[in-house]
């Protein structure tokens, strides 16, 4: 006989132990927000569960969402603030406020015309430090700040090997027809920064504030990025080399259908008639089962994978030779830079080469008087797919999959071509293949049932020749006196110059009804600019016991000029002379015909301006700060009327450094 009794406290203990694991897996989702201490959303966050492998990364809106227990523990951390450790406490949604990390507050970061401790700031200012983004495998200087900033949004709308990314600082606002903020790299405003090595930056700082980039006036309604880029070290002369290899793949795709069941789909619909489907090839046999016709899909022969056809793993590769060195008067810095991306698209129509060379210098001839150089020379080259990616990623997924790449007799045209063809048409209007021989000949496969698609995307990639390339020069020069030890006067000479050409070539051709043109096109464009700015401004800055004043006041002036030509020609009987052959596809190369329908266009233009500007600062203690900025805008006649043409943008902020009080201690 079993004593109950006996068994009693086992058992209870096995069952307590049974429901140990099932508490340890109760877990539900937890939400949350990560914000800095103004209340700004922080992207790009890390947010782990302490003692598991389930983390997030905080979005555009500082959101997050993780499964954890309701005992659990998140570690909250991000680049330059203190990690915060938060018990979720059986909360679902928390809200978490990271603080900036109180060892970097003493760094020296860039404002506008000067620079301020980090400590001493009362706007919205924030600082990415050049040994953060120096190992990223990106070509491209704003893709390095991806989830580095917070209130800065990194936009890539395009996959192209030559699409630089868009930087958007707090949002979508605009002054005018540009989204982007301003950005001025060692003291030159530019239009963009794709062309800097990030591993040549220094620092970043973007001012996110109205108060913060109000000195900058009205450019900088859309906030502002200061970059600026090494100038050396100290110590005898070494040299570095580093190669970046970033393997590149289509990153997601939409699901399409196969060859059976894209059959069985349009046959549901009724638009695609069985008997039409066994004529044309695409079922290899009707059998009758119970008394039912069915046919059987003749996958065997066309099941076309388009994403396998046009897309393919690449590599965008980068090298970088730098050598840099300097002592107490002086350092020196000179950068060489080669990039070679090839496209995620199969052949040579989407690439982007870029040969850079940068050379920087500073040298102190007195301890009142020192000068510093910045230049930057860009050779590049860039093919790309005509429409671009959209246009083109559309082809690829609304040709159907019984559609072959390429095709190798005339039975296998879609419905239309072959009339094209019969009819005498010019051989030009049925895109050829390289491999085309009248031994051998191949084709583009064309689709005989969707004729609304845009046609094979492989023959739309070939369809023109086109390609961009070009030379920048981008530069400043200055110079700083120093005659007390609190006062700083610099002039500064920036300068960019440009020219690019650009060539198109484009056949008649013929896909489906919705893709076709009867046209040749040929176009050629050259462009060329120079822009300068000279700046002068003074910078003051001295402390009074536990008082500190700052002051600064400048000018600025810029002059932009542009001469821009283009010519192009579109006709049914355009003649090149050898034959089209790729080096006579030129405007010089055309028979009068051509020569008749030219359109060419060419308007040099000039735009000026002129700015005084202004910041007075003043802080008590470490403890009170405030700062007032002013900047007056004039510019000529191309943009504004005379009456109109001065813009005045004052701002004032303030700061209180609570932990510094004696009470808060």
């Amino acid at each position: 006989m079993w004593n109950f009794k006996s068994l009693q406290k086992p058992l209870v203990t096995l069952f307590l132990l049974c429901l140990l694991p099932l508490g340890a897996l109760a877990q539900s989702i937890v939400k949350g927000t990560v914000l800095d201490e103004a209340g700004e959303p922080i992207i790009g966050a890390s947010v782990q569960v302490q003692g598991t492998k389930t983390g997030a990364i905080t979005d555009f809106n500082g959101n997050f969402s993780v499964q954890a227990a309701s005992n659990a523990t998140l570690v909250v951390s991000y680049v330059g603030y203190t990690t915060e450790k938060v018990s979720v406490g059986g909360r679902n949604n928390i809200q978490i406020t990271l603080k900036e990390d109180v060892a970097m507050l003493n760094d020296v970061v860039v404002i506008g015309y000067g620079v301020q401790k980090k400590s001493d700031l009362s706007g919205a200012v924030a600082s990415l430090k050049g040994d953060e983004i120096k190992n990223l495998s990106t070509t491209d200087a704003a893709k390095a700040m991806q989830g580095k900033v917070s209130g800065v949004q990194i936009i890539s709308t395009s996959g192209a090997p030559d699409a630089g990314a868009s930087i958007r600082v707090r949002g979508y606002s605009s002054n005018s027809g540009s989204l982007g903020p301003l950005i001025i790299v060692d003291g030159l405003k530019v239009d963009g920064i794709q062309y800097l090595d990030p591993s040549l930056i220094e620092s970043m700082e973007v001012l996110k504030d109205g108060a913060s980039a109000a000195i900058y006036g009205a450019q900088a309604g859309n906030g502002v990025v200061l970059i600026t880029t090494k100038n050396g070290s100290k110590g005898q002369a070494h040299v570095t080399y580093s190669l970046k290899a970033a393997s590149q793949s289509l990153g997601k795709k939409a699901e399409l259908f196969n060859a059976k069941d894209w059959v069985e789909y349009h046959k549901y619909l009724g638009d695609l008639p069985e008997a039409e489907l066994v004529s044309k090839g695409y079922y290899a046999q009707t059998q009758e089962i119970d008394g039912v016709k069915t046919g059987v899909p003749g996958t065997e022969r066309f099941d076309t994978n388009w994403y396998d056809e046009v897309f393919e793993n690449s590599w965008s590769l980068q090298h970088n030779l730098t050598i840099e060195g300097g002592n107490d008067k002086g350092r020196f810095l000179v950068g060489l830079g080669l990039v070679d991306n090839d496209g995620i698209v199969k052949g040579s129509k989407d690439t982007y080469k870029r040969l850079t060379g940068q050379l920087n210098a500073e040298y102190k001839f007195f301890d009142w008087l020192s000068v510093q150089s910045n230049t930057s020379i860009e050779k590049y080259n860039m093919k790309s797919l005509g429409g671009g990616y959209g246009s083109f990623l559309n082809a690829v997924v609304s040709i159907d999959p019984l559609t072959p790449a390429y095709i190798y007799s005339e039975d296998d045209f879609g419905d239309g071509v072959a009339e094209q063809w019969a009819n005498g048409a010019n051989p030009g209007h049925v895109p050829l293949p390289d491999a085309y021989t009248e031994e051998n000949p191949v084709w583009y496969g064309t689709s005989k049932y969707n004729v609304e698609a845009t046609g094979n995307p492989l023959a739309r990639r070939d369809l023109t020749d086109s390609y961009n390339e070009g030379v920048n020069v981008r530069g400043s020069l200055a110079a700083n006196l120093m005659p007390f030890s609190f006062l700083t006067i610099t002039s500064r000479l920036g300068y960019r110059i440009a020219q690019s050409n650009s060539h198109s070539y484009g056949e008649p051709f013929y896909l489906s009804s919705m893709a076709k043109s009867d046209n040749y096109s040929i176009s050629a464009a050259t462009n060329a600019s120079l822009y300068y700015q000279w700046e002068n401004f003074a910078n003051f800055n001295k402390e009074f016991g536990k008082h500190n004043i700052g002051a600064m006041v400048g000018m600025s002036f810029t002059k932009n000029h542009n001469d821009n030509t283009s010519v192009s020609s579109s006709d049914t009987q355009m003649i090149l002379r050898g034959d089209h052959a790729p080096n006579f596809r030129y405007i010089s190369s055309l028979n009068d015909n051509g020569k008749a329908h030219l359109t060419v266009g060419n308007t040099p233009n000039d735009a000026t301006e002129l700015s005084y500007f202004g910041r007075l600062s003043y802080s008590f203690d470490d403890r009170y700060y405030l700062q007032a900025n002013f900047r007056a805008d004039a510019f000529d006649s191309s943009k504004l009327s005379k009456e109109n043409r001065w813009g005045y943008f004052p701002s004032v902020s303030a700061g209180w450094t609570i932990s510094n009080e004696k009470f808060f201690k």
